[in-house]
């Protein structure tokens, strides 16, 4: 009997979760990254800019930040403006809270969520112009944001057919994230230049259960800096993609 059961605790499948970190981060506060943002994979549109900050006092807490905006038309936006900022553990890279503000022709959101301390639910708090209202949410595993997320998965393991689960908070909701890297590596080009890239795929739900699930694509490089080469998403208007243009 204890022969079976040991058997049966072997062969089941591993729970799916977050990679380990494989040691110090490769990426520092000062850190740059500057991507451009196209429609339909040609149709230039804008540029995120993103920015690894001074840790805050006792260098337990690294802010990091992303600045979005527009340079031509984007789905029906006339003019987008947004700023994401995302506080993590010096240490563990776990965020400890994100906030998420944007201007969409003169519509000004927001959105607040503060992961600590650990507990079993994450309430986000929305304001739209005058009007504000929360959401409370399930955490059923790990939770990051979108920002931290671009981070955290630079600085962890990633083996072919590993696969990677967690909540997510973005664009004012909360989402799961289920995904895997693919097996080896490809060469991947983007105006910064051409790299090996490994590619994660996978795919956010509404953890409400609205709208349509969201199929993202990731392309890190697969030397010593994992610089986010590629982010590509589906949306309501078409496919989104972010490429990296300049990192220093």
């Amino acid at each position: 009997m204890l022969i079976t059961a040991l058997a049966l605790l072997l062969a089941a499948p591993t729970a799916c979760t977050l990679p380990p970190l494989a040691g110090p981060p490769p990426w520092r506060p000062g850190e740059r990254l500057r991507m451009e943002m196209s429609l339909l994979g040609a149709i230039k549109v804008g540029e995120v800019q993103f920015s690894v900050e001074r840790p805050g006092p006792g260098g337990s807490v690294i802010p990091l930040v992303a600045k979005a905006r527009n340079t031509a038309r984007f789905g029906p936006l006339q003019k987008l403006v947004a700023v994401g900022l995302s506080w993590i553990d010096a240490r563990t890279l776990r965020p400890e809270r994100y906030r998420e503000e944007s201007d969409e022709d003169g519509r000004r959101r927001s959105m607040d969520a503060r992961f600590l301390p650990v507990g079993p639910k994450v309430t986000l708090e929305n304001q739209d112009g005058a009007d504000r209202g929360s959401g409370v949410f399930e955490r059923r595993g790990e939770v990051l944001d979108a920002l931290s997320a671009l981070y955290y998965l630079r600085a962890v393991r990633l083996a072919a057919g590993d696969r990677l689960c967690f909540d997510l908070v973005a664009n004012g909701k909360y989402w799961r994230f289920e995904g895997a890297v693919a097996s080896g590596t490809e060469t991947f080009e983007v105006p910064a230049g051409r790299f090996e890239a490994l590619r994660v795929e996978g795919a956010a739900r509404r953890a409400d259960g609205a709208g349509k699930d969201r199929a993202i694509w990731l392309w890190y490089s697969a030397d010593a800096r994992r610089l986010p080469l590629a982010v590509v998403s589906a949306v309501d208007f078409g496919m989104v993609s972010a490429k990296l243009e300049e990192a220093r």
